[in-house]
């Protein structure tokens, strides 16, 4: 076989993993797309909107005045080239750089995707790198929300946060006992009962990729059946089963996915957390295979 040809065996033998890399298979723009996955976006350069810009995809993307946060790197990236990297500065007082959120289903204030269905059932996945010596936890990483009008009055919230330092799931209801909707607006924490909290007694590992994955569950109408838990690369962390989330009430469902860099206090130094590989689906998502690039092809022979 000359070289000419072994080449082109070579890189067709490469064109699969090309185009599935930045891209996992079951995503919708993989190689065999699952009907359940409601969204992905691995930051890659055939993940950005029309306009070519990270923003454009999602309904609220507010990285603040920080030139350096919420912007794509390609220093990092544990799906493809690129992440996205979120940056605090040193300093007293709040330290917030930013969040965004991707809309799904019936939603009062925006659908960016599936506009005519209710979702009771969610599972969301963000890989999560903290850089080499990070110093601290920020207070937020995601939720998941209800918005039950065009204000942003949220009927639940299932916050995964770490305002302890350890990430934990604490669910919250925006519905009163006769299954009405009692907030007014974003964050309305006056009115949002706290239902049932549970903590991880695992910390994220500065310097390397954490595969995060958290599901919730509205609880069957009238019935305390419903489920908030999340897992650290494949391991369950913590997690309620027995929620009550919304008594009766089913104007909406599940609709809104954010991801949130808020810290209540202050990062001590300045320092970056890294995202990438987001995937939104009705199914179990799980982590990726490999950590690494795909591999050269090894059982390729002349004859």
């Amino acid at each position: 076989m000359t070289l000419f040809f072994q080449s082109i065996i070579f890189l067709v033998a490469l064109m699969p993993f090309a185009s599935i890399y930045a891209a996992e298979a079951f995503c919708p723009k993989g190689v065999s797309p699952d009907s359940g996955v409601i969204w992905c976006d691995s930051f890659e350069d055939e993940d950005l909107g029309p306009g070519g810009t990270v923003g454009e995809n999602y309904y609220d993307f507010s990285p603040g005045s920080d030139p350096e946060n919420m912007v794509r790197t390609n220093s990092e990236g544990i799906h493809g080239g690129h992440a996205l990297k979120n940056h605090w500065n040193a300093g007293a007082g709040l330290n917030s750089t930013g969040s965004f959120m991707r809309t799904f289903g019936r939603n009062p204030a925006n659908s960016l995707s599936h506009s005519t269905q209710d979702f009771d059932e969610i599972y969301w996945r963000i890989y999560v790198k903290l850089q080499d010596g990070f110093s601290g936890q920020p207070d937020k990483l995601t939720r998941a929300t209800i918005f039950a009008k065009a204000d942003w009055s949220q009927a639940i919230v299932a916050p995964l946060w770490a305002p302890s330092g350890l990430l934990e799931v604490d669910p919250a209801r925006g519905i009163d006992a006769s299954s009405n909707l009692k907030t007014s607006g974003w964050n309305d924490q006056a009115n949002l009962d706290f239902i049932g909290l549970d903590r991880s007694s695992n910390t994220l590992v500065p310097g390397i990729w954490h595969c995060i994955e958290a599901h919730v569950k509205l609880n069957t109408p009238g019935a305390s059946d419903g489920e908030f838990e999340f897992w650290i690369d494949d391991n369950k962390q913590a997690g309620r089963s027995d929620l009550n989330w919304r008594y009766s009430w089913q104007d909406y469902g599940i609709n809104t996915i954010m991801i949130s860099n808020y810290w209540g206090a202050t990062s001590p130094v300045e320092q970056s957390r890294y995202l990438d590989a987001l995937v939104i689906s009705t199914k179990r998502i799980g982590c990726l295979d490999s950590t690494a690039p795909p591999k050269s092809p090894s059982n390729i022979t002349a004859k």
